[in-house]
């Protein structure tokens, strides 16, 4: 048995995490309505974070609103608030809406009256964040911190030993790459997959072919594979690609 106070901070941590991961799902949640009501009312197709960047980036807007939720953009993140509803963050590492700014989720725990601001300020939430990190849980990037895929919630993915040929497929565009080492040691690095990849909408499709056969797919984003793997598929492999289509349009 864990002494009473070691037992009660194991509770605060494992409750926190819920709060924190609430928390995100919340503002993707936000965030997936932003890119549709845009989509529907502009006759346009942003599938993520990237091309929602872009798309600001064009039209310069601050501020959005749907149906009653106002949107208002600030720095490295965003405010969304209504008369019931305040959420306050900061955009996340790569394809991710959200970062854990600790500051940021008290205010927004402070400004919704959450029966959790008893237990979390911003100071704690911080102090447990960095424990996470320790602890393999979270990882920080840019002084903002996010979660790490857990084994339980991955697979080992089987890719084939053997095979001469990986197509890319993204949508409406498609690549044909033939084996080299580079690929070969994205799969080294591919040791644990998000076992919900699968229902993500927005997933590249990797086809491992042997002389002109289909052998193994398996669908890629930036977010469901380990960084080392991500380092190399996204920022080496499908960077070059799409620079390759730009060049060639």
């Amino acid at each position: 048995m864990l002494p009473n106070k070691l037992m009660w901070v194991k509770i605060l941590e494992e409750k926190l995490q819920t709060v924190l991961k609430e928390y995100i799902c919340e503002v993707e949640r936000l965030c997936n309505i932003l890119v549709k009501s845009i989509n529907d009312s502009e006759n346009i197709c942003l599938r993520n974070k990237y091309d929602f960047f872009e798309y600001r980036s064009k039209c310069k807007k601050m501020e959005f609103e749907v149906g009653k939720i106002r949107y208002r953009f600030h720095g490295i993140g965003c405010t969304v608030f209504n008369e019931e509803k305040y959420i306050d963050w900061d955009f996340g590492y790569r394809s991710r809406w959200c970062g854990i700014d600790p500051w940021k989720v008290a205010i927004t725990l402070q400004n919704n009256d959450s029966e959790h601001v008893k237990y979390y300020d911003a100071n704690l939430i911080k102090t447990a964040c960095e424990q996470f990190v320790k602890k393999g849980v979270m990882f920080k990037i840019y002084d903002r911190y996010h979660f790490e895929l857990t084994e339980n919630e991955t697979f080992k993915p089987e890719f084939p030993l053997e095979y001469d040929t990986l197509i890319i497929e993204y949508f409406n565009l498609k690549c044909s790459i033939p084996r080299n080492k580079v690929i070969d040691r994205f799969i080294r690095k591919s040791t644990r997959v998000y076992n919900q990849i699968d229902k993500c909408e927005d997933n590249y499709i990797l086809k491992f072919l042997l002389d002109e056969k289909e052998i193994y797919r398996i669908p890629y984003n930036d977010i469901s594979y380990p960084e080392n793997a991500v380092k190399i598929m996204s920022d080496e492999i499908i960077n070059n690609f799409l620079k390759t289509m730009v060049m060639d349009m």
